[in-house]
C-alpha cells in the first residue's frame, strides 16, 4: 500500500481472497490525512463566497501537491518529497519553473529490536522526528504508513514486531531480552496480521493466492489420470490367453505354419 493513494475497487474474487483486516487496513489508510509537511493548515485562510446571494467561507489554505519518487521508498524522507513549481524572478514578472528538493543525508540508524545497524538515506526532519521519538525502533512502530512514506520504513516495521512476536533478539541476554521486549510490547499485533504489515495490494494478492493453494492444493490432471490408471490396473487380474485349437480360424492364418510333419 505505500506509495500513491487510491480508492481500491476489489473484484469478487480478490475480495474473497483478502483477509478482512488487510480490507479495514486499506480503508483506513485511504481516510487518514498525512500530517502536513511542506504547508500548514490556517483555518483563517478563507475568503467570503456567495451562491445564490448567499455567503459562505471557502477555504483557501490547499495542500501542495508532493511528488515521491521511488528512490524515497528505499530511505526515511520524514514524508518529504519533491516539489515542482513556479519562482518569480526578481527584477522581471516573469516565473521560471523550478523543482524543489529534500536535503538528503546518509546515516547510521541503529534499531534495539534487531540490534543492527542500518545505513539509511534519510533527510534532516527524519532525524528530528527520531529524537522527537527517543529512539529509531519507537519512531518505525509509531510513525503511520501514510506518513512514513517508505517500503524500507515497513519492512523494518514488519520484521521488528516479528522479532517482538516471537522474542528472536538477545537470546543470550534474557535480562536485556525482557527490558527490551517489556518496552516495546505495547506495539505488538495478532501474530496472523503481522505478516500482512506493509504488503503492496499486488503483494498481499499474491500472498493470498499462495496461501489458498497451500490449503487446497491444485493436483495435474496427469497425476490424476496417472494414478487412477494404477488403481484400475491393480484391481483387474489379466488372464493368460489361450492357445488357439487346431482347426480354429486363428491356426490357419498362422503364417510360420508348415504341412511337414518333421518341422
Amino acid at each position: 500500500m505505500s506509495g500513491g493513494r487510491k480508492l481500491y475497487q476489489w473484484t469478487k474474487d480478490i475480495d474473497e481472497l483478502l483477509p478482512a483486516f488487510y480490507k479495514q487496513w486499506c480503508r483506513e489508510y485511504n481516510a487518514r490525512e498525512p500530517i502536513p509537511v511542506h504547508w500548514k493548515r490556517k483555518p483563517e485562510y478563507t475568503r467570503d463566497h456567495y451562491v445564490n446571494g448567499k455567503k459562505r467561507k471557502v477555504f483557501q489554505n490547499f495542500p501542495i501537491p508532493v511528488l515521491y519518487p521511488t528512490e524515497s521508498q528505499q530511505g526515511l524522507w520524514g514524508g518529504e518529497g519533491l516539489i515542482y513549481g513556479l519562482r518569480k524572478k526578481r527584477r522581471t514578472s516573469l516565473r521560471a519553473p523550478r523543482l524543489w528538493k529534500p536535503c538528503l543525508l546518509k546515516r547510521a540508524l541503529y534499531s534495539e529490536i534487531l540490534d543492527q545497524w542500518f545505513a539509511i538515506t534519510v533527510t534532516e526532519r527524519t532525524m528530528m522526528l527520531i529524537d522527537e521519538a527517543y529512539g529509531f525502533d519507537n519512531y518505525i512502530l509509531k510513525t503511520h504508513e501514510v506518513d512514513l512514506k517508505s517500503q524500507l520504513g515497513m519492512s523494518l516495521k514488519r520484521k521488528m514486531l516479528q522479532a517482538l512476536a516471537t522474542r528472536s533478539f538477545y537470546k543470550n541476554d534474557l535480562e536485556k531480552q525482557e527490558k527490551i521486549y517489556n518496552k516495546y510490547k505495547d506495539f505488538l499485533i495478532p501474530n496472523e496480521q503481522i505478516e500482512w504489515v506493509g504488503l503492496t495490494v499486488k503483494e498481499a494478492i499474491v500472498k493470498a493466492r499462495q496461501l489458498e493453494e497451500k490449503k487446497n492444493p491444485q493436483v495435474p490432471l496427469k497425476e490424476i489420470y496417472t494414478k487412477e490408471l494404477i488403481d484400475k490396473l491393480k484391481s483387474t487380474t489379466l488372464e493368460e490367453p489361450k492357445s488357439p485349437s487346431k482347426g480354429s480360424f486363428l491356426s490357419k492364418l498362422n503364417p510360420f505354419k508348415t504341412d511337414d510333419p518333421l518341422k
